[in-house]
């Protein structure tokens, strides 16, 4: 048994001899860029958008977050309607339904249960069941989903106020 072991070592050996060498290398690689031509997909069934390149719309909770310029978020809560309630910022008041507000280029328009955010060519709403309070420099947006709540609580970037 012990010849097999040596004839198996002295394979082994030899190998990593000739491959540290340089006689098992291969020629240096060359990366080289070739035309490549796809098969045709069928046709696709979707609408052409009805809006300007650049311009985005629909329902975002997140919507304040998406303007860094106008607002830049300080907090958040989620849980019992209850517990997210406790986290209002101190002295908040709610804004009534009707109530507009430009902070920048942004323009927020405050509805019965909706917040729609406006600037330029964008218009972003949070959805149903939306209360929003300000407090000074502070604007708090707390959704209400059944059982659970989300607040959100901005800080005004440049001047303005309800």
């Amino acid at each position: 048994m012990l010849p097999y072991y040596a004839a198996a070592s002295a394979l082994v050996v030899g190998t990593l001899v000739i491959f540290a060498s340089g006689l098992g290398r291969s020629p240096k690689l060359r990366v080289a860029s070739v035309p490549v031509h796809g098969t045709p997909s069928p046709a696709r069934g979707e609408a052409a958008s009805t809006f300007a390149p650049g311009s985005v719309t629909g329902e975002a909770p997140w919507a304040l977050s998406a303007v860094p310029e106008c607002f830049r978020q300080e907090s958040e809560a989620h849980g019992s309607p209850a517990f997210v309630a406790s986290r209002l910022p101190a002295g908040a008041q709610r804004l009534a339904a009707g109530t507009r507000l430009a902070v920048g280029d942004c323009r927020l328009r405050v509805g019965a249960a909706v917040l729609t955010l406006e600037r330029g060519g964008e218009r972003l709403v949070v959805p149903r069941w939306t209360r929003v309070y300000s407090a000074g420099a502070l604007l708090a947006v707390l959704r209400d989903s059944g059982g659970s709540a989300d607040l959100r609580v901005y800080r005004r970037v440049s001047a303005g106020g309800p």
